[in-house]
């Protein structure tokens, strides 16, 4: 029992890391109509989590600063490969495509989770899993609209960035599952975003970064990315991979889409289509079946 209470908290803390990734697209658009440049966003977020970290840290719990050389060489591959390399592959696959096909191709995640964690964690493959990541995976590519020929811009270089933040997202959900074996979330948190950051500022200053921020509204969007898509969901993430399943957690993330599109909705009143619409379902319909696999 009391095992099934801690895999459904891990279902909700996942979804809740969907809901703040969702909210990634609407505050990136805004720093970009403030004028921040992709590597500036990027550097951003690793900057502010370290900061929010260290200060909560010392403040709360100072332990969690201990660690050991194995401990740091783990931290170091998941900040600078799998957390830079996510930020900065998915901005460049905007950059050279679009949002539409860099989205797609990001959501290609689940597969690679999948595929490592049956190797690494011996996770095996159910009917109810694979189906829940064909309608997941569909559903994205409907929310994103990438059935609209006219939206794409078929670029080599945007196509292999937006693998890699695929690959990258996954390489998150797989390294965090090891880490969440060995290391507590704070300590996992601190020294990842702590190398991700230092090494974006050899792109970025901090200096360069902070001197964008002229006014309180460049001030709000700075906080909200940096607190409200970046360490509250990662944060949420690490902890729930200590109880669900590397595959399953990468599927039910896919509720981001869903968040964004009725965001984009909201606030730039983007018309959302049928088709989308229809996306959005399978998702949800994905994430019943996660729930439906797990009982089993």
């Amino acid at each position: 029992m009391e095992n099934t209470k801690k895999v459904n908290e891990g279902y909700m803390l996942v979804a809740l890391a969907g809901v703040c990734w969702g909210l990634m697209g609407i505050l990136t658009k805004k720093l970009d109509i403030l004028g921040f440049d992709e590597l500036s966003v990027s550097a951003l977020r690793p900057t502010v989590a370290v900061i929010f970290y260290v200060i909560y840290n010392l403040v709360r719990d100072t332990k969690c600063f201990k660690t050991d050389f194995k401990g740091i060489m783990f931290f170091i591959l998941y900040g600078v490969v799998a957390l830079d390399g996510m930020f900065l592959s998915f901005t460049y696959a905007v950059k050279y495509t679009s949002i539409g096909i860099a989205s797609v191709l990001l959501f290609t995640n689940p597969i690679f989770v999948m595929v490592m964690s049956y190797f690494l964690f011996g996770e095996k493959f159910t009917k109810k899993k694979i189906i829940a990541l064909v309608l997941s995976i569909v559903g994205c590519i409907l929310i994103v609209k990438a059935y609209d020929i006219q939206a794409f811009k078929v670029n080599f270089i945007g196509i292999v960035f937006g693998v890699i933040s695929g690959f990258t997202v996954a390489l998150q959900n797989v390294l965090g599952k090891i880490g969440a074996n060995k290391y507590s979330p704070k300590t996992h948190l601190i020294y990842s975003f702590l190398f991700a950051a230092l090494f974006l500022w050899i792109f970025r200053s901090p200096w360069t970064i902070l001197s964008k921020i002229n006014n309180s509204t460049s001030l709000f969007y700075v906080i909200s990315i940096g607190i409200v898509a970046t360490v509250i969901p990662n944060g949420v993430f690490v902890k729930a991979l200590q109880y669900v399943e590397s595959g399953k957690a990468s599927i039910i993330c896919s509720i981001e889409p869903i968040v964004a599109a009725i965001l984009g909705f909201v606030i730039f009143r983007e018309i959302l289509q049928i088709p989308q619409l229809i996306g959005m379902g399978f998702i949800l319909f994905s994430v019943v079946l996660i729930q439906l696999d797990n009982k089993k």
